[in-house]
């Protein structure tokens, strides 16, 4: 039997067969989010799957290609275990030996728990080799105890040491595994036509075979492989990671890779080859924040300085009392046994807390910088505005001729001239123009777009009665349309302030931002005075034209005393001050330690709160672990508590910590009173 074939099928029914070795949760998982598949059965045992549908012939073709698509193995984290059984086996060794310790003669005990405690050293090699301190000392109390006479002691500390650590251990890959089933997977296949090679019959092409310019049709159900612009159709998109709102597109309108569709039929012109697309950069952000390491911070402490506390308060009671059972007992106490099991799956609840928020990022290091920096420093482009712009106006020379000038303006901007008057363009290409300019050549002759920038460096001219910029409304770039030795043609770009601009500063102020700056690339916009009604309504946000120089002081001005910053660019990467935060939207071209999902406004109020709940939370679990281990060692000092209630009692708490952290990844903010219903 091979994997994917129909074993039965009726008209609502299928019946296929699986790989045995396919990662059958990731498979189910996916079916069900399929529009029109009502349920999925997966049988381990059988190897089979039956999935329940409306009948539909799209619903069907859709099952068929995402099991094609999703029937891969079961991922593998980490090395395998050393020599396969033998090596799990060892790894359950002392645990073994500790359960037996308690059943063996009164003679035996102490020996027992002596062995106990060498082979929990022998299968900690890793930990020993990155963390000798913690595991050497761990090693030292527990042998101290055994000499002493509490081989039970020894038992009851190295069991629960073990649940705890495997709880930890699942716990972390559970968490990865929401991430990892975060965005959404396309098929393995897609109906496409090539364009630039004059295909003239539409052919099933692999994803990774998707180039720029390739038509690509998609049917209900389908996520869209490659961004792009609609040019035939309509269709109803979910967001991708199921962050935000469905929205309706139209012929002219720019779709993203991770959409899906949710109903209709569309034909798009893709913008970019499967392996450079939004989905494929969201996905290097998702594995970047697996498999990623914290730095040392607040939030993710130097856990070996934690070592000095128990140290030093079972020397000073040794020295004093000569008392080798009581001294042990307080080395049971040790707040980093907790802490470094705590952490890493806080690390990984609170990443995906902030994912389904709206914030793919690495680390704790990150949140904390999220949650406690007071400046925010926004780019104009991409961040207030839509990142998408659209030709508002064509105004021709004496001469000129306005449909020859579409013509060009949609060839260089490689959009079909049917959809090019509500057709909108990404920021990246339209800065490119902006800066650069760019060329199209028509037969012998070149044909020049230059912004008043350029045209005042190239040729020497300047532009009558040029619009200026304005601060705090739409943005607007005008371009002159060089041919035949002269300005032929003026087009106006715009790209709108996103709806509910005004109304998130409002919101990001109450969250403990004290400044907040935008950076105006026209720096015309910053030279205006605002009208009184204009500035009321944005009271409170400087503004700061985005030149090298201007930039660079402003910058160097607000973090001097060492205070980090946000800030939300598109490009600007090269600008964070050490020690910020970097977050960008999803379309954009820089690198950053994290990416905003949908409206990225919308995205970082909703961030900055869950961040400041987690801060709050570890901050406070890093204090009660340091006391109610400083109360545990007490009690020992002072014979309160014998060396197994010692040891019961830490674990205990160990244990509980670990269930309040995973709790962390269900934190939730109150509902967004701008985002639809």
């Amino acid at each position: 039997m091979t994997a994917n074939e129909i074993l039965h099928e009726t008209a609502r029914r299928l019946r296929l067969s699986v790989a045995r070795d396919a990662d059958l949760a990731t498979l189910r998982a996916r079916l069900e989010r399929l529009p029109g598949v009502q349920s999925v059965r997966v049988n381990a045992t059988l190897g089979c799957a039956v999935i329940q549908h409306d009948g539909r012939p799209e619903t069907r073709a859709a099952v068929l290609d995402r099991l094609r698509a999703g029937t891969m193995p079961k991922p593998r984290r980490g090395r395998a275990p050393p020599h396969g059984a033998l090596g799990e086996v060892a790894a359950w060794t002392p645990a073994l030996l500790a359960v037996s310790v308690p059943v063996l003669p009164q003679g035996w005990r102490r020996g027992a728990a002596l062995a106990v405690v060498a082979t929990r050293v022998l299968t900690q090699a890793k930990r020993l080799r990155s963390d000798p301190p913690a595991v050497l000392l761990d090693a030292a109390s527990l042998a101290s105890l055994a000499i002493s006479g509490q081989p039970l002691a020894v038992s009851a500390s190295v069991l629960l040491r073990l649940l705890s650590e495997r709880l930890s251990a699942r716990l972390v890959r559970q968490a990865d595994d929401l991430l990892d089933h975060l965005l959404h997977t396309e098929a393995a296949h897609y109906t496409a036509l090539r364009e630039p090679a004059n295909d003239t019959v539409w052919s099933r092409k692999a994803l990774r075979a998707l180039r720029e310019g390739d038509r690509v049709r998609l049917h209900a159900g389908d996520v869209v492989p490659v961004d792009g612009c609609v040019v035939n159709g309509s269709a109803m998109l979910a967001p991708a990671a199921d962050h935000g709102e469905m929205r309706p597109v139209l012929p002219g309108d720019y779709v993203a890779a991770g959409e899906q569709l949710h109903a209709g039929t569309l034909d798009l012109r893709a913008e970019a080859d499967a392996a450079t697309s939004r989905l494929e950069r969201l996905r290097t952000h998702v594995r970047h924040a697996i498999g990623s390491r914290d730095p040392t911070g607040r939030l993710a402490p130097k856990l070996e300085r934690l070592l000095s506390l128990p140290l030093t308060a079972s020397a000073l009671v040794f020295g004093l009392t000569g008392d080798t059972a009581r001294a042990a007992a307080m080395l049971q106490a040790n707040p980093q046994q907790g802490l470094d099991l705590a952490l890493p799956l806080a690390r990984e609840a609170a990443l995906y807390a902030l994912a389904r928020k709206g914030l793919l990022t690495a680390g704790l290091e990150a949140i904390e910088r999220l949650a406690t920096a007071r400046t925010l420093v926004l780019q104009d482009t991409g961040v207030l505005a839509t990142g998408r712009w659209t030709i508002e106006a064509v105004h021709t020379e004496p001469g000129g001729d306005a449909e020859q000038v579409r013509h060009w303006l949609a060839a260089l901007a490689d959009t079909p001239v049917e959809v090019l008057a509500t057709a909108s363009f990404p920021d990246r290409v339209v800065r490119q123009w902006v800066r650069h300019g760019a060329v199209l050549r028509v037969g012998a002759h070149e044909v020049h777009l230059a912004s008043s920038r350029r045209l005042r460096k190239v040729w020497g001219w300047t532009l009558d009665n040029e619009t200026p910029g304005k601060a705090f409304g739409p943005l607007r770039r005008e371009l002159a349309v060089v041919a035949a030795g002269r300005v032929v043609a003026r087009v106006m770009l715009v790209s709108a302030l996103r709806s509910t601009a005004l109304d998130r500063m409002e919101q990001l102020a109450t969250l403990g931002f004290d400044r907040r700056a935008v950076f105006i690339e026209d720096a015309g916009g910053c030279d205006e005075s605002p009208g009184p009604a204009e500035w009321s309504d944005w009271h409170g946000l400087e503004c700061i034209a985005d030149e090298a120089g201007v930039r660079s002081e402003w910058l160097a001005k607000t973090v001097r005393d060492g205070t980090p910053l946000i800030m939300v660019h598109t490009v600007l990467r090269d600008l964070v001050p050490p020690g910020s935060l970097s977050l960008t939207p999803t379309d954009a071209d820089a690198g950053s330690h994290g990416v905003l999902l949908g409206d990225p406004l919308a995205s970082l109020v909703a961030a900055r709160r869950v961040a400041q709940l987690v801060h709050r939370r570890l901050r406070l679990q890093q204090g009660m672990a340091v006391a109610a281990n400083a109360a545990l060692m007490t009690a020992a000092a002072v014979r309160w508590l014998p060396p197994i209630g010692t040891a019961l009692l830490h674990h205990s708490f160990v244990l509980l910590l670990l269930l309040d952290t995973l709790r962390i990844e269900s934190f939730d903010v109150p509902p967004d009173p701008l985002r639809p219903a």
